[in-house]
């Protein structure tokens, strides 16, 4: 008797990173496993596309939809399984790949088709900030500023991305923010950035949440104030050594849900600017979405 194959839909961003993506369905093809897999591929035509093609998926009975592409791919794709027991997949082929690398998921794409392969599944945690999902980190300030340029530029890529950040930290000032957690602590003071971290980097191996774990029901929500230019490379040395927290810059306050009243108007969901209406509630919806883990991945 045959046994039935598993459904997967991979949903391909070929704006993603900086690549050349013509040979992606080919390796896809090379790699998978056919004995235990049907899959079918669709492209992205649009901004937001893959939440719509997600959701389109769960309703043809898709049993894992695998996001190919960046943070924001990845974002998309996520936001329209989260609920629901269609498993996430990531083969990771954008600029910076922060929860796949979290995740364990090689960074390319043939060893990544093979990780899906291996269908290691665990349930994560998932941030929510009023009506909006996000899965990495997510954040006010500084890096919101970032994602919105990026998202805006032409060129892709982490020398791209490396200019940015180095222009607009020489550019940047620190803003007032005032935050309330729901133990009745209020931190009131001026920061460079706000982040609210489910996993522990931005990406390309920068580290904000060393300690960040995606299945204890809990966020960190990672204050940086602004340090000087003399300081600065010892700052990025620790986020690379995954040391950042330790760092007279940060502080680290850990929360199950929060209001932030007042804070930078810039905001970001995975990489990806999005608007946010203040005061705005950030809530961690614990096991809320299954994914596909690296090997390697405890």
């Amino acid at each position: 008797m045959q046994l039935q194959k598993i459904k997967v839909k991979f949903i391909i961003n070929p704006k993603s990173g900086a690549h050349d993506k013509s040979h992606i369905v080919d390796i896809i093809e090379e790699y998978i496993d056919s004995n235990k897999y049907d899959f079918e591929v669709l492209w992205t035509k649009y901004s937001g596309h893959g939440y719509r093609l997600a959701k389109e998926a769960i309703a043809d009975g898709a049993q894992i939809v695998c996001a190919v592409g960046g943070d924001g791919s990845v974002h998309n794709v996520a936001s329209g399984l989260v609920g629901s027991e269609v498993v996430l997949a990531i083969v990771p082929i954008g600029s910076g790949n922060g929860l796949a690398r979290h995740l364990e998921i090689p960074t390319d794409v043939k060893s990544a088709v093979i990780t899906l392969n291996q269908m290691k599944i665990r349930r994560i945690d998932v941030g929510k900030i009023n009506k909006k999902y996000f899965f990495n980190v997510a954040g006010f300030g500084f890096d919101g500023k970032i994602a919105k340029l990026f998202a805006k530029s032409t060129k892709r890529g982490i020398l791209k991305y490396a200019q940015l950040v180095f222009r607009e930290f020489l550019r940047s000032k620190p803003q007032a923010f005032s935050v309330h957690l729901e133990n009745g602590t209020v931190i009131s003071d001026t920061a460079l950035m706000l982040s609210m971290a489910n996993a522990s980097e931005f990406g390309n191996g920068f580290s904000i949440s060393p300690l960040s774990n995606m299945h204890d029901g809990m966020m960190e929500l990672v204050v940086t104030r602004k340090p000087s230019l003399f300081s600065l490379p010892g700052i990025l040395k620790k986020a690379i050594y995954r040391e950042v927290h330790t760092s007279q810059y940060v502080k680290t306050y850990r929360f199950r849900k929060l209001n932030i009243i007042q804070a930078n108007e810039s905001f970001h969901a995975d990489g990806e600017p999005v608007a946010v209406r203040l005061p705005a509630t950030i809530e961690v919806i614990p096991s809320a979405l299954r994914v596909i883990a690296g090997e390697n991945y405890i």
